[in-house]
């Protein structure tokens, strides 16, 4: 029997008290076929079945909506979307929102902007630019909520993504669990602890995605959501190659 990939986000949700109608979850059937469309020109993702994109492209990034976390008509920023994840799955669900989805690499933008203007999502912007320079572009400081997955280790994530965030804002980071737990020292969480203090921000907590069929520990996913304390200092963030070379 075929994978349906609109009863499987129609069933997550449905689970997780998502709102959602059929016609929306009918809309992810044709997403699934669109990735598959375009990854067969572009590499967009490694992702082959359509079992696995479900479940770990969409159902992972709206696993957010789980939680009272994006309120409404917030502004969301998506760094390093890559083909637009998760910041594609949310705005299926949240048309209220405003999201501007940035990522270096134009190519995999196209994918965003193609299924931006095949559902009729509006209040989106595309930007095909480096992180670290778009922000100071006029946005330092202006979005509610930003989110980010699969992008870089998480101190030198929060580097890039903080300062675009408000003063009481927060920061959705996708995160696999083991990556977030505070009991080992040696998990980005764990090595994020100065770079949160020099940014002006905090853990507030983490949150499990409860991805369904998948069992091995290895492989759960959570969200890290860091609350933005104070303003980020002008100095943020450096050249990607500092912040790589020397994370704080």
């Amino acid at each position: 029997m075929d994978f349906s990939t609109s009863k499987a986000i129609l069933e997550y949700c449905n689970d997780n008290k998502i709102d959602i109608t059929e016609q929306k979850a009918n809309q992810f059937e044709v997403l699934s076929d669109m990735l598959c469309d375009f990854n067969a020109h572009t590499n967009v993702t490694a992702l082959k079945t359509k079992k696995d994109i479900a479940i770990k492209h969409f159902v992972d990034s709206i696993a957010v909506l789980k939680y009272d976390l994006i309120k409404k008509n917030a502004f969301v920023i998506d760094i390093g979307c890559g083909a637009g994840f998760p910041g594609l799955p949310i705005k299926m669900l949240r048309d209220d929102i405003h999201i501007t989805f940035v990522d270096s690499t134009a190519k995999k933008l196209k994918f965003t902007s193609l299924v931006a203007e095949q559902f009729g999502l509006e209040n989106v912007k595309v930007c095909p630019n480096r992180a670290e320079e778009l922000v100071n572009m006029g946005n330092r400081e202006v979005y509610d909520v930003a989110v980010s997955r699969a992008v870089a280790s998480l101190p030198v994530l929060l580097e890039l993504v903080l300062p675009y965030v408000k003063p009481s804002g927060i920061f959705c980071a996708y995160k696999s669990s083991i990556e977030a737990d505070r009991n080992n020292k040696e998990s980005e969480l764990s090595k994020s602890m100065n770079a949160l203090k020099k940014l002006g921000a905090k853990v507030e907590c983490v949150l499990d995605a409860n991805l369904p069929d998948i069992d091995d520990v290895t492989q759960k996913h959570c969200i890290i959501v860091i609350k933005k304390t104070g303003k980020t200092p002008a100095g943020f963030p450096r050249r990607y190659a500092a912040i790589v070379k020397n994370p704080l």
